[in-house]
């Protein structure tokens, strides 16, 4: 087939070509969120198929699906193994909802009207600095989300699906031998702190969140709790944080907080934790394309509050806590974790 959105443009592709493939992203996103809708890669897991045998499977029109494959196939979602057969690549499994790592529900949630009524309301978040989803809807997310249940269990479903990847993520680049007590501080319903406690079984851990939030993490840690090795704690983050902690992990909590209240988070660990004990920061990669992009996401949504930190902005912030950055480490999930230890 003819590449036609290419993933990868050549160094030396002309810049009207660079930018119209740009200019298209938000096809991109609606062509991911329908694939995963129809579930072209569940599909395609196993053999390749006809797009005659994928559009009976999906009731959809065989020449419109085609064009449909054919610039899946230029995003690196499936390959034409021969003319008119398709099947999934890796990237394109992370679409499939039984993948450990699946991203479908992410996938959908950025293709409904909620997330591009927001995106196209952009300049008023740059003019003002506010949330352009409450000029959009009149009111914030969360309370958007308590009337229409709809996108709601979409948003819970892409939260919990990105929590558990990225929760995988931190497992693999982040060595918690050493450690006997992880506080997972504004863990919500505590998938981190489950897969940790899963992977690693002489492990402690605390869970720290809101009281309405933690209600539901009953459910997830109730082995470990029965075990012993869990405790749930209700309480506001910027109040109280338990002590004795060996690492403190502040998973997507900063970017919703000021430099104030993130230097009063810190410094609420710094002053609870062992001698040798650790503040582990993880959020997405400012210096990533999708850290970027996701930063205008806070943008749009909760307005210029709420930010993804530059590593050196952390460097300082942590400063300020008492504490010094120690080392940065990369995820496969496009998380960053930055470590910082007591001075």
């Amino acid at each position: 087939m003819t590449n036609t959105i290419p993933e990868q443009l050549p160094s030396d592709a002309p810049p009207a070509r660079a930018l119209l493939a740009m200019i298209f992203g938000a096809v991109q996103t609606q062509l991911l969120s329908v694939a995963a809708q129809i579930r072209i890669p569940d599909l395609l897991k196993d053999s390749p198929k006809s797009v005659k045998a994928l559009a009976e499977a999906t009731g959809t029109q065989e020449p419109a699906l085609s064009r449909l494959l054919r610039a899946l196939t230029d995003l690196g979602i499936v390959v034409e193994t021969a003319p008119g057969q398709f099947i999934c690549t890796p990237m394109g499994a992370l679409l499939q909802a039984d993948s450990p790592n699946s991203l479908r529900e992410y996938a959908m949630l950025f293709g409904r009207s909620l997330a591009f009524d927001t995106w196209a309301n952009l300049l008023h978040s740059v003019h003002t600095g506010m949330s352009a989803f409450e000029d959009r809807f009149g009111m914030n997310i969360y309370a958007y989300l308590q009337h229409h249940s709809d996108d709601a269990a979409a948003f819970y479903d892409a939260m919990t699906s990105v929590s558990n990847q990225e929760s995988r993520a931190i497992c693999e680049v982040y060595d918690f031998c050493a450690c006997r007590t992880v506080v997972d501080v504004g863990g919500g319903q505590g998938f981190l702190l489950a897969t940790l406690l899963q992977a690693y079984p002489s492990l402690h851990g605390i869970l720290l969140d809101l009281p309405q939030v933690v209600d539901s993490a009953h459910t997830v840690l109730q082995d470990k709790i029965s075990e012993g090795r869990c405790q749930i704690v209700g309480g506001d983050l910027l109040t109280a944080i338990p002590p004795g902690g060996d690492v403190y992990i502040i998973k997507r909590v900063l970017i919703d907080r000021d430099d104030a209240q993130a230097r009063t988070l810190l410094t609420n660990c710094r002053n609870v934790m062992k001698p040798h004990g650790r503040v582990l920061v993880a959020d997405p990669d400012i210096t990533s394309l999708y850290g970027t992009l996701f930063d205008i996401s806070m943008l749009t949504v909760f307005g210029s509050g709420s930010r993804i930190r530059t590593p050196a902005e952390l460097h300082d912030l942590f400063a300020t806590a008492g504490l010094k950055l120690t080392r940065t480490l990369s995820t496969p999930s496009a998380l960053l974790l930055v470590e910082g230890v007591p001075v």
